[in-house]
C-alpha cells in the first residue's frame, strides 16, 4: 500500500434507516479519493434497509462494500452503536477510520482531505470536520459554531459523521471509552473528550465536508432541550464521564453555575 495512498475504511452504522442509507453509502463511493472500503454495520433494523444495501451493492458491483449484520439488539441505543463501530472497525483494514451516521452524507472532497491532513500530521490521530446541517436540499446551512478544546470541560465539538481517526489508536480509545456506564452519552461525546483530555488532541479542518441531517433530536435544539430531562441527566453524566477521565479537572467545576444547577435537576429528577 503506498504510504501516499493509504487504505479508508468508511464505518456506516445502521438501524432503520432505508431511505437515507443508500444516500451514506453513494457518497462514500463517489469520493474523490478512490482507496476507500465500506463497512456497512446494519444493527437488526426491522425496515427494508439490508435488502436496499444488498440491492446498491448488487448493482453497483463495487467490491469496496462489506456488510455486517447484527442479529440481536441491546436495549440501549448508545451501547448499540458502540458496539457496531467496534464491530466493524475490527473488520475493517484501512489505516485511517472515517465515521458516517447512515442518514448523514459525505461532500465529494470529504475523505481526500481526511487524508491530507493525516500525511501531513502524522503525530495526530483525531480530526473533525465541519458540518452542514441538511433538512432537505432546498434548506441546509454551514454551521457556524466554534468548535474548540477547552481547558477543564468536555471540547465543542462536530458530530459523528464528522469525525475521523488513525485505526491504531482508536482501538485502543474503544477499550478505555467502553465502559457499562452512561447510557446518555453516545460514541461523539466519549471519544472527542478522551482525545481532548486524555491525549490533548482537538484537530479540525477548517471546511464543511459533512452534510449532517436534522429533525430526528427535537430535544437538542436551541431553547427546547433545557426543558427536556433527557438533556439534563445526560449533561450530569457528562461532568462524571470528566470526572472518570480527569479528577483534576472535574473539580474545576464543582463551583460553577453549571455544575450546581446540572446537579440540583438531576437530583430533583431522578426518580423520573
Amino acid at each position: 500500500m503506498s504510504k501516499n495512498f493509504p487504505l479508508v475504511s468508511v464505518l456506516i452504522n445502521n438501524y432503520n434507516k432505508e431511505h437515507f442509507c443508500e444516500e451514506a453509502i453513494n457518497s462514500a463511493l463517489k469520493q474523490s479519493y478512490k482507496n476507500i472500503e465500506i463497512i456497512f454495520y446494519d444493527d437488526f433494523s426491522p425496515d427494508l434497509s439490508l435488502r436496499r444495501v444488498y440491492n446498491l451493492k448488487k448493482k453497483s458491483k463495487s467490491k469496496k462494500i462489506k456488510i455486517l449484520e447484527n442479529t440481536t439488539r441491546g436495549d440501549v441505543y448508545s451501547f448499540n452503536q458502540m458496539e457496531g463501530i467496534k464491530r466493524s472497525l475490527k473488520k475493517s483494514k484501512g489505516q485511517i477510520v472515517c465515521i458516517l451516521d447512515s442518514d448523514d452524507f459525505f461532500k465529494r472532497d470529504k475523505v481526500k482531505n481526511v487524508v491530507r491532513f493525516f500525511l501531513k500530521n502524522k503525530k495526530e490521530d483525531i480530526v473533525f470536520d465541519k458540518p452542514i446541517l441538511f433538512y432537505d436540499t432546498k434548506n441546509q446551512t454551514k454551521s457556524n459554531r466554534n468548535y474548540k478544546i477547552r481547558s477543564h470541560k468536555w471540547p465543542s465539538f462536530p458530530s459523528t459523521s464528522c469525525i475521523s481517526f488513525r485505526k491504531k489508536s482508536l482501538l485502543k480509545v474503544l477499550d478505555k471509552i467502553y465502559i457499562d456506564k452512561y447510557n446518555e452519552l453516545w460514541f461523539d461525546f466519549r471519544v472527542a473528550t478522551y482525545f481532548a483530555v486524555k491525549k490533548k488532541q482537538f484537530n479540525l479542518i477548517n471546511e464543511h465536508l459533512t452534510f449532517y441531517r436534522q429533525g430526528s433530536s427535537n430535544y437538542e435544539k436551541k431553547y427546547i432541550k433545557f426543558i427536556n430531562l433527557k438533556w439534563w441527566r445526560r449533561r450530569y453524566q457528562a461532568f462524571q464521564f470528566l470526572n472518570f477521565l480527569d479528577k483534576a479537572a472535574y473539580k474545576k467545576n464543582i463551583f460553577s453555575v453549571d455544575f450546581i444547577l446540572t446537579n440540583f435537576i438531576y437530583k430533583i429528577t431522578s426518580f423520573v
